[in-house]
């Protein structure tokens, strides 16, 4: 046997076991299927090598060496190839360029001597004769893409995370080796001796180096792994949330801008080697744990929140829920995916409800004047539409909530729930809720959203209550009105003389963990209204003790609609008075959005 056949032995085993373990690894993205494309072609490259060096007939080489030289034209292509779809980069006409050429060269290998000119036998083996070509096309379809390769991954991986930072480094190394030795053992000693070589070419074996350097960015650092959910990582980018990948030895794998923040980090400072997430947050563990909330240690200027001119809440703290779940990362290594949650709002306005409550309990004084700030009494004017509004208690304080915001984009916020019951337990959930709106109004979310969010903060302190509740966000721009049902009897929609209800569903607020809602949308048009009503409305007794009814109420409605919108409200209230004698049985609140004729 050939004792130099050792070399391109070992480095087919070598390369061979990388394909294998990459394909066990992750086998079915576009990154990995390069990988491996370009891989298989370097483990076709070094079969040859072993022809070549194995002393066959001597009047088989030159189609041998011909047919093979398939394997080493497109080995610079297939990894340029790679290299940018690791990158996440568009491919570009150099790379159109060289895929075209390394195919139009291979015809004119197989037919001309113009790239193999010819056979000579060595102490090694067989060797080529370079044709007239042959130093170009190797220089063109094999050094070229090798240095732009190195140049894209030390470019275009400077501003990434510190894990792929070193993978690029990793790759780009190995692959400047590769290149070095190939070149200085196979191009330019023909160069410098008019094509002669007088020990073996590295060539197509030096390739090992490159596996070599893959194989610890797999097993140190995620390569190819990681990398695969380079989507996902760009769309945790996006979130409000911040999120942390740690290693085991909490090396800092990846955190988006929203992390960053949250722990106080600059836009512009460089992310840490390591992060240690206890000289962040007080009383952080290192125990399992599914999520906990934290007190951040920097603390925010102390803030004072008054209510009625009086100051009943001061804070500075900064709190964050943070969520922990383990990820594989490479091999056996498992990472830590934090997600850190700024929950400072929740926290000041649970605290704010549950002075509320307490004071509410002790003073129906004061229970009289919170009823009067969680009530909308003025409502955002404008040409293209009005708003109406009825509003009167069953008792001192009642449960029926009406706010209405207008947010920082223009467009109007309104919440309209009806707390189970009435009186001042009723009124002191209403409030609950009404500080809930103000919170969640500020966020510009979707209705769904500040439903859930409402539901999440009352329902570890309120536990006799139920609300159901309508919360609409109306676009003067676009007319396009967004809302979602809590449980609320479905709204009225006035349209050319026709009364329609809003169509929708959704779950009641606190009476199970986490209701079902969804969220609906109409587009309005000029001289819609939309009206809103209580269950005070219809709940009334005729003499011989039966309810109207929602069916009863609406069909009045129908009958009514053709008063504008304020003798509207006042007609319905008097129609509900007249059915039930004078007595209400619940509080009452109506609400009427008025799209103008000119809008």
């Amino acid at each position: 046997m050939n004792p130099y056949l050792i070399v391109p032995l070992l480095a087919l085993f070598l390369n061979l076991s990388l394909f294998t373990y990459v394909l066990a690894l992750k086998g079915k993205h576009r990154v990995v299927h390069l990988y491996l494309l370009y891989a298989g072609d370097l483990s076709l490259w070094i079969i040859s090598i072993v022809l070549y060096w194995s002393f066959l007939p001597i009047h088989w080489m030159p189609w041998i060496f011909k047919i093979s030289s398939i394997s080493w034209l497109l080995a610079g292509t297939l990894f340029l190839e790679f290299v940018f779809a690791f990158l996440s980069k568009n491919p570009n006409i150099l790379l159109y360029l060289l895929r075209g050429l390394a195919l139009a060269i291979f015809p004119i290998t197989l037919t001309t001597d113009w790239i193999i000119g010819g056979v000579e036998r060595k102490y090694w083996g067989d060797m080529l004769l370079p044709g007239p070509l042959y130093v170009y096309g190797v220089n063109v379809l094999i050094v070229t893409p090798a240095v732009y390769a190195i140049f894209l991954l030390l470019y275009e991986s400077r501003k990434e995370e510190i894990g792929f930072r070193k993978q690029c480094y990793l790759l780009a190394f190995g692959t400047f080796l590769t290149s070095i030795l190939g070149f200085l053992t196979t191009i330019l000693p023909r160069i410098l001796s008019q094509g002669d070589l007088h020990y073996p070419p590295l060539s197509g074996s030096a390739s090992v180096i490159q596996s070599l350097c893959v194989f610890i960015a797999i097993a140190k650092y995620g390569f190819l792994e990681i990398r695969l959910e380079k989507i996902a990582l760009q769309l945790y980018s996006k979130l409000r949330e911040g999120v942390i990948l740690l290693s085991t030895a909490d090396e800092l794998l990846y955190w988006n801008e929203s992390a960053k923040e949250i722990l106080g980090f600059s836009k512009s400072s460089s992310a840490p080697e390591k992060l240690d997430l206890g000289n962040f947050l007080d009383g952080f563990t290192r125990k399992p744990f599914t999520r906990m909330d934290f007190k951040k240690k920097s603390e925010s200027p102390a803030k004072e929140i008054r209510i009625d001119d009086e100051t009943i809440y001061s804070t500075g703290p900064v709190y964050l829920e943070v969520s922990k779940s383990e990820i594989p990362i490479s091999g056996r290594d498992l990472g830590k995916v934090y997600v850190l949650r700024d929950i400072t709002e929740k926290k000041e306005a649970s605290e704010k409800i549950n002075m509320l409550y307490s004071r509410v309990v002790r003073d129906l004084d004061i229970a009289r004047e919170v009823q009067n700030t969680i009530t909308t009494r003025t409502f955002p004017d404008s040409e293209k539409f009005k708003i109406f509004s009825y509003f009167r208690p069953y008792d001192h304080v009642g449960g029926d909530v009406l706010n209405c915001a207008e947010s920082v984009d223009g467009k109007i916020e309104i919440l309209f729930a009806d707390v189970s019951g009435h009186g001042i337990s009723s009124a002191m959930v209403a409030a609950m809720a009404s500080i809930s709106f103000n919170v969640v109004s500020r966020k510009g979310s979707k209705p769904k959203e500040g439903l859930l969010f409402t539901n999440d903060l009352l329902s570890s302190v309120v536990t006799q209550h139920f609300i159901s509740a309508m919360y609409l966000r109306f676009d003067p721009k676009t007319l396009i009105l967004e809302y979602s049902y809590a449980g609320h009897h479905a709204g009225l929609l006035l349209r050319k003389g026709e009364t329609l209800d809003l169509p929708g569903k959704g779950g009641v607020l606190l009476a199970v963990g986490t209701p079902i809602l969804e969220d609906y949308q109409i587009q309005l048009q000029a001289g819609d209204r939309i009206l809103l009503y209580s269950d005070g409305l219809f709940e009334v007794r005729g003499s011989k003790g039966i309810p109207m009814g929602n069916t009863t109420l609406v069909e009045a409605v129908k009958k009514l609609s053709y008063q504008d919108s304020d003798g509207l409200i006042r007609s319905l209230v008097s129609y509900s008075e007249s059915f039930g004698d004078g007595i209400m049985t619940d509080d009452l609140t109506l609400f009427c959005l008025e799209i103008s004729e000119s809008a």
